[in-house]
Order: structure tokens, then C-alpha cells, then sequence
């Protein structure tokens, strides 16, 4: 059986992937907005293997303010774009499991960082922070139910990215180094989650 299956994410799993933190105040405010995944995966099935494509892009953001005045301190936000080239394997007929993995096939991390007018960093300008290096893997299963040539289909993937950071010269690298802020530029790990639903066709 020939099949082809389209994925496309629709939750995303709240969490803070920042790169900065803040060092000058006590107890900050911090908002982390709700993430939002798009993109898409496309499967061709040969039977109990096939091999497919996936490509993400994560947006989060956070912000810091001050406790005393909410003055805004800080405005940091992600983007995450990932392509992985996947390998799935899939058993059943009328009900099916697709299980595989992905390989790192490309991407960016992009950080917008904003200082604020009034919250404390007079010294930084506004600036974004590009990935100087990026590689990752992934995982993901599928269950699927099939009728009359077509299928629908829910899934869960889990993206685990490693990255480095251009920030030399910034001024978030400056801010590290009076100990005002802490930037982590190096070893970074981002792991993002999505549940998946779909289509597919069978011949």
C-alpha cells in the first residue's frame, strides 16, 4: 500500500527558551506569551517505510518588567525555523502507528531583543542576535484511521535543537559582561513540542 500523509501542528508547549535574564532587579515581572508553531510534514509511505520532510517555525516571547513602576525592562523574541528529514515506519491497516525520527536538515534562530526606554539597560540598543550554529534531531508517532482511500491522522513531535549565538560586540554581550544581564549564547538547547493533525491518501 502506497500511502501520503500531510502533518501540520496546532498547540505548541508553553515554556521559556530565552536566551537573557535579568540580574538588576529583585523579583522582576516576566510574561511568557503562548508559542506559535506553523508548517507542515508531507510522508511518502512504501508500504512500512517511507520518508518524508518537516519544516517548523516556533515564535515565543517574553517579556521583563519592573516590579515597582511595570516599566518594561526587556522584550525578547524567538523565532525557530527547522527543516528535518525524516525517516517513519508504520504498521496496521484500518488503524495504523507511525513511529520515526528526523535528521537536522537546515534552520535559524533569530532573537529580537528590545531594552526598553525607561527600564534600566540606557546603555543597550535595540538589536537581534542571529545562530552562528545549529543541529538538532527529532522524533515523532502518528495514529491514523483509514477509510475508502483516505485517512485522518493525529500526531506528537518533539524537536530537540542545540545552538550557538553571534554576540560578540552586542550589547547584550556588554550587559553580561558589567553582570547586568546573563546571556546564554553557548551550549544552548531548545526543545519544542507539537501536537500534529492531518490527511492522508492511500493506492
Amino acid at each position: 500500500m502506497i500511502r501520503i500523509r500531510i502533518m501540520a501542528p496546532v498547540t505548541e508547549k508553553k515554556q521559556d527558551l530565552s536566551l537573557l535574564s535579568d540580574n538588576l532587579s529583585t523579583s522582576p515581572k516576566v510574561t511568557l506569551s503562548d508559542p506559535k508553531t506553523s508548517g507542515a510534514s508531507i510522508y511518502l509511505m512504501l508500504g512500512s517505510i517511507g520518508f518524508g520532510s518537516t519544516s517548523l517555525n516556533t515564535t515565543l516571547e517574553k517579556e521583563t518588567r519592573s516590579k515597582s513602576n511595570d516599566a518594561l525592562m526587556l522584550k525578547e523574541t524567538t523565532s525557530i525555523n527547522a527543516r528535518f528529514n525524516d525517516l517513519a515506519f508504520v504498521i496496521g491497516e484500518d488503524y495504523t502507528f507511525m513511529w520515526g525520527f528526523g535528521a537536522f536538515g537546515g534552520g535559524s534562530v533569530q532573537t529580537k531583543l528590545d531594552y526598553g526606554s525607561t527600564g534600566g539597560y540606557s546603555s543597550a540598543t535595540d538589536e537581534t542576535l542571529e545562530s552562528d550554529y545549529l543541529g538538532g534531531h527529532s522524533t515523532f508517532i502518528v495514529l491514523g484511521h483509514h477509510g475508502s482511500g483516505f485517512e485522518t491522522l493525529l500526531g506528537y513531535r518533539t524537536n530537540e535543537i542545540k545552538a550557538e549565538m553571534k554576540s560578540t560586540g552586542t550589547s547584550a554581550r556588554t550587559l553580561h559582561n558589567n553582570g547586568t544581564i546573563e546571556l546564554k549564547d553557548k551550549g544552548i538547547h531548545l526543545k519544542t513540542s507539537q501536537v500534529t493533525i492531518g490527511f492522508g491518501f492511500t493506492f
